[in-house]
């Protein structure tokens, strides 16, 4: 039986899906949503960094999601999701924009296995895994390095 968290909700979270799984994101940790923009490979990279995109004079890494949690590549990105981070600019390669979900749509907010998601958000038309932003990060820049 899924476990009940404490968890503080945003007003509002961006649903999407990257490697047929939905996550969610607070949208006030969105910055911008864009198209798929050319992206220019950084060389000896893992294969989660696609490389970087310029986005209006700002360069920003761009991360397949879906490859570095453990599932393939993703093939068919559509956007990218521009993050609002502070010292990084991360966009993440997404299949599809879904939707706006309020938090008054949330029907229950369980625990959920892993570091870069924080809680598995349950509503009406299913679910999703809330990202972890800082947990996030954290992981990709020790990926990085190592």
């Amino acid at each position: 039986m899924p476990r009940r968290i404490m968890h503080k909700p945003a007003q509002s979270y961006m649903l999407f899906s990257t490697g047929g799984r939905r996550y969610a994101v607070d949208v006030d940790a969105v910055d911008e949503i864009a198209e798929m923009l050319p992206e220019y490979p950084i060389p000896h990279a893992p294969r989660f960094l696609r490389g970087v995109v310029n986005i209006h004079g700002k360069l920003a890494a761009v991360v397949d999601l879906s490859l570095y949690l453990g599932g393939g590549p993703e093939k068919n990105g559509r956007n990218l999701l521009l993050l609002r981070m502070a010292g990084s600019a991360l966009a993440i390669v997404v299949e599809q924009m879904e939707r706006l979900l309020l938090a008054d749509e949330i029907l229950s907010i369980e625990s959920a296995e892993g570091d870069s998601c924080g809680a598995a958000l349950l509503f009406a038309d299913g679910r999703a895994d809330l990202l972890a932003l800082e947990p996030l990060l954290q992981s990709l820049e020790k990926a990085l390095v190592a």
